[in-house]
């Protein structure tokens, strides 16, 4: 049966095939029939009009003979007829339909006859009769004709065609949908229900068609590619719930470790508040203190406190291990939180951490604490790097005009850059291929992990941005880093 059904439809589709051609290459044939008798009539009339133009032209004048043609519109209602000019300065109502380039051959007195539309969407047939006038110069009768008669035929043999083809494929596919709404349209509804479902993601629902033909094979495979799915997304899921799990776990080490490192500079930041909170507790203690130095010396102990509360409380923040949660972050404040934590280590190192913020608002879509620790590895890098003293220096801006690697996408999107520029040591070339491999460091034995720049560059990455490195031998480094913009008139 399913041979039959398909040679049924083969011959009903070659018989329709056959038939539209037939009928397309008549309505062709008739088309352009009707242009070259409505051509040669637009023709005939125009040679009489334009051997009475040129009489009239030469006994009465211009003025008589474009008149002559303004009347004879009266005698032709399917056909427009005006004067027109080709050369010279030409007045509106004198110029062509079509531009100048498409009458060359006006200039050697041939007639023209060609198709042009309407600005209200109408074709008309143009023809151009060239007319030397007795000073010389050359204009033309121009004769148009609608179109619409024409397409109005076209239009109506296409119906009629259409209609002799569609009553014979329904009669012959009304036998057809019965049968295949039965034996075929009904298990593959089914099927495509549950292709669609496995394609969601769905993969609890079990479908088995009963027979031996093809339609039940395709449901077996179907059935078995389910369940080998399901089991590869189980254990897909368990493999990528330990990679996040290890991940943030390094992730957070090397937070820790970041924070080793500013350990001594912020022991000495909090040493200046605790000796001065000590001192003023003894002054209160001693006798003799006039009660307004008594309060003064307890505001100085209380801004000290608070002074010591904010730097712990910027330290907890940084170290405590959290969900990863991307929201509106305006860089500027990432820059102004680094500074705090930083300036106690690089006054150590002999450094001077610079600022240069962007005037304007800089916001991206990212996780804060994540984006806080790849800008806090860079700087630290950068203040190490320097042995003599020198500057690091950390800057904002937004930018259109960079090259992305090949691994993003939309080539064409704005970014927000934000830079870390030191003046230390630097680089050569194929050091600056592997700082991104995980374990590899420049650092002396137990002063880095080699996995700062590796994690930093893949929270980047998953931020959907990147970093890019430009460093010089014993003239320092400058690592950007790249975050896209949120589009115009939307925050992130």
């Amino acid at each position: 049966m399913r041979l039959t059904v398909k040679i049924t439809f083969a011959v009903l589709l070659g018989v329709a095939l056959v038939f539209s051609a037939y009928s397309y290459f008549s309505i062709q044939r008739e088309r352009e029939q009707l242009k070259k008798n409505l051509s040669r009539e637009s023709r005939h009339i125009g040679e009489s009009l334009r051997f009475l133009v040129t009489e009239l032209w030469q006994q009465r004048g211009e003025d008589v003979a474009i008149a002559f043609l303004k009347r004879a519109n009266r005698d032709y209602n399917q056909t427009l007829v005006r004067w027109v000019w080709i050369e010279g300065e030409v007045p509106p109502q004198y110029q062509p339909r079509v531009p100048i380039e498409k009458l060359e051959e006006l200039f050697q007195e041939e007639t023209v006859a060609l198709l042009a539309g309407s600005p209200d969407g109408k074709d008309f047939l143009l023809t151009y009769l060239p007319l030397i006038t007795v000073d010389g110069r050359i204009g033309a009768i121009e004769l148009s004709e609608s179109m619409d008669e024409m397409h109005d035929y076209v239009q109506e043999s296409l119906r009629r065609s259409a209609i002799v083809v569609g009553a014979s494929i329904v009669s012959g596919l009304l036998f057809m949908g019965a049968l295949g709404s039965i034996w075929i349209d009904r298990p593959m509804r089914k099927l495509r229900a549950q292709a669609e479902r496995i394609g969601t993601g769905d993969l609890s629902t079990s479908v088995n068609l009963p027979g031996s033909g093809e339609i039940s094979e395709l449901s077996s495979t179907i059935e078995r590619m389910r369940g080998q799915l399901a089991e590869a997304r189980e254990a897909e899921q368990i493999a990528t719930n330990e990679k996040i799990e290890a991940l943030e776990k390094l992730r957070h080490t090397e937070r820790l470790a970041t924070l080793g490192q500013l350990s001594a500079g912020i022991a000495h930041e909090l040493g200046t508040p605790l000796n001065v909170i000590s001192g003023r507790a003894k002054m209160i203690c001693s006798a003799g203190m006039k009660p307004e130095d008594i309060s003064r010396s307890a505001g100085i102990i209380g801004e000290q406190s608070e002074r010591m509360t904010e730097i712990m409380r910027q330290l907890l923040s940084f170290a405590r291990r959290g969900e990863a949660k991307k929201q509106a972050v305006d860089l500027n404040t990432v820059l102004r939180s680094i500074q705090s934590l930083l300036e106690p280590t690089a006054r150590e190192h002999g450094v001077e951490l610079l600022i240069d913020e962007a005037e304007q608002s800089l916001p991206v879509f990212a996780d804060p604490g994540q984006l806080q620790q790849v800008i806090l590895n860079l700087t630290l890098n950068g203040i190490q790097a320097i042995s003599d003293g020198g500057n690091v220096t950390l800057s904002s801006f937004k930018t259109s005009e960079t090259s992305p690697p090949d691994n993003i996408k939309d080539k064409e999107m704005n970014w927000v850059c934000l830079q870390v520029k030191d003046q230390g040591k630097g680089m050569d070339p194929e050091t600056v291929e592997k700082i991104f491999d995980p374990f590899f460091t420049t650092k002396d034995i137990g002063q880095g992990t080699g996995l700062g720049l590796s994690i930093a560059h893949g929270i980047i990455e998953e931020h959907g941005g990147w970093i890019a490195v430009e460093s010089t031998p014993e003239q320092g480094s400058c690592f950007s880093i790249y975050l896209p913009a949120p589009p115009e008139g939307e925050h992130a």
